[in-house]
């Protein structure tokens, strides 16, 4: 089953029912299981600019594909055909080991994308060479691929996990995804990430509260207010505070309300 990059017609075919979950699998491309090369956007050096790691340098390394199409996305326009380039295992970590060179050794290797789980084989290469390296590894990921994170989570020191509810994405909803995906993340530091817009329901941050709590109540978990370079989004902002902060604390010991800060500070 394959289709191309933000089909909705074509997933909605392949699953009937868009409001049904099923334990979502990658969507294979020919680049996608390769072992010893992979589909890289960009790899650099920046500060983390979401959750908890705030402010900490890091090395990043952004993959190609995603199996999503989120609607607030800031990276869709890198995620086309053309916009990434393949490269071999051995020039990915020769870039990474540059980097720290030149800039400085990192707090962490943020693998984001894209979804770097799309490239789960590749990761099972790069993950323990960059752990042999002494480097901490940071995984920024959708959370709908549970049997990729299996693969790889010995070698993932933080697993930087989003929810997605339907009404903040307008893509389709992956519930099922996202318990299984907590539960074997939990085995390593984990942290989870809601994106709230405008359209965010109150049932799907009583949903996203609902699932952490009954897996590991205290893990760390972040309301994001939808960001842009001109600012925070004041509706986003206002559903918050008024509600959805003080919903979350009754069930969670760990809530906090964190922006998108690279867009505002300006950098990559």
């Amino acid at each position: 089953m394959s289709w191309e990059f933000g089909d909705k017609e074509k997933m909605k075919e392949n699953f009937n029912d868009n409001t049904i979950d099923p334990i979502v699998h990658s969507l294979p491309t020919p680049n996608s299981q390769l072992r010893t090369h992979t589909e890289i956007s960009e790899i650099f050096s920046s500060i983390q600019g979401e959750g908890p790691y705030l402010g900490v340098k890091q090395t990043f390394v952004r993959f190609g594909r995603c199996n999503m199409h989120c609607h607030y996305c800031d990276e869709l326009e890198k995620m086309k055909e053309g916009r990434f380039q393949t490269l071999s295992l051995e020039e990915v970590f020769s870039q990474i080991k540059q980097l720290s060179e030149k800039e400085g050794e990192p707090h962490s290797v943020s693998l984001t994308g894209g979804e770097p789980l799309f490239y789960t084989s590749f990761l099972e290469n790069l993950l323990p060479q960059l752990k042999q390296a002494g480097l901490k590894t940071y995984l920024e990921t959708n959370g709908t691929l549970p049997k990729e994170l299996e693969r790889v989570i010995r070698y993932v020191d933080i697993v930087a996990m989003d929810l997605k509810p339907a009404s903040s994405t307008l893509d389709r909803d992956f519930w099922k995804a996202h318990e299984a995906f907590l539960k074997c993340a939990v085995r390593q530091e984990v942290f989870v990430k809601v994106v709230v817009t405008p359209e965010t329901t109150a049932s799907d941050i009583e949903r996203s509260v609902e699932l952490v709590k009954n897996i590991q109540p205290r893990i760390p978990f972040i309301l994001q207010p939808q960001s842009e370079a001109i600012g925070i989004s004041v509706k986003a902002l206002s559903l918050i505070e008024t509600h959805y902060f003080e919903l979350a604390k009754k069930f969670l010991s760990d809530v906090r309300i964190i922006p998108q800060m690279h867009k505002i500070w300006g950098v990559r």
